[in-house]
């Protein structure tokens, strides 16, 4: 039975602390013995309209008392992703959604705010064991890049990221297959050994450079017309030789003429 840790911090004005964790199980049909993810989910969010000043910043992962640094993480129950959102909500949650579909990967897909208030969109994949933080780096830049989405949010990958929630956050767990870290790790050792998953912080994929032929022309200007292959070779040999100091001309005019 898969189960997953979530810890709530409330917000601070230059920082975080540490208010709960909840253990949850992954199936909402595990029994009464363990409350599901999404009925804590719910909860706390309900909780947090009748309630102002609940602690509004969440993590999937397992700490000690403290805040949100390096020295009182423990260990992970999920990789949590978070996108910046341009135009329609639903529009990144559906790309996000769709991708951890057709990867057939179990995820928790959710409305989510940032530390200033602006909407985003957070995808969580739970998983079969507890990672460290270089299990957890790993796991987080491999699923970067199997979502392919852009406009992730700035520190997405670190493992003491927090998300931010309030009470009109919308939540859904869709089923499917547990990422096991180890195996998965294993699976892709040698995959995205040269890409830099932080390029998905950008708004979306750098322009493609296109490059148009230049056009000739005659001397009057009356025929313009596009050099061939041949005539691009013989204009490249002679930039090359006026670049030595050759003499390119016969009689005032270029050798190709």
């Amino acid at each position: 039975m898969t189960s997953i840790t979530l810890t709530r911090f409330n917000v601070n004005p230059r920082s975080y602390s540490y208010q709960d964790s909840y253990r949850a199980c992954l199936d909402a049909t595990a029994g009464a013995n363990c409350h599901s993810i999404q009925s804590y989910m719910n909860g706390l969010m309900s909780q947090m309209q009748n309630h102002p000043g609940e602690p509004a910043a969440w993590s999937f992962s397992e700490w000690t008392r403290g805040n949100n640094t390096a020295e009182y993480w423990r260990a992970a129950t999920a990789i949590v992703l978070e996108y910046r959102i341009n135009g329609d909500a639903a529009e990144i949650g559906l790309a996000l959604h769709d991708r951890a579909v057709a990867l057939g990967y179990a995820h928790i897909i959710m409305d989510s705010l940032s530390r200033q208030g602006d909407r985003t969109a957070t995808i969580v994949f739970p998983l079969t064991e507890r990672v460290t933080k270089e299990q957890y780096a790993r796991l987080a830049s491999v699923l970067m890049e199997e979502l392919g989405q852009y406009r992730a949010a700035s520190g997405n990958m670190a493992f003491t990221h927090l998300i931010h929630v309030d009470h009109l956050c919308d939540q859904l767990f869709v089923p499917g297959a547990v990422i096991a870290p180890k195996a998965k790790i294993n699976e892709t050792e040698k995959a995205y050994q040269n890409m830099d998953p932080r390029r998905f912080e950008a708004g979306g994929p750098a322009a493609a450079v296109h490059l148009v032929a230049p056009i000739l022309t005659s001397h009057d200007g009356l025929f313009e017309w596009t050099p061939n292959a041949s005539e691009i070779a013989q204009m490249d040999a002679n930039a090359l030789l006026a670049s030595i100091g050759v003499d390119l001309t016969a009689n005032g005019q270029l050798l190709s003429e």
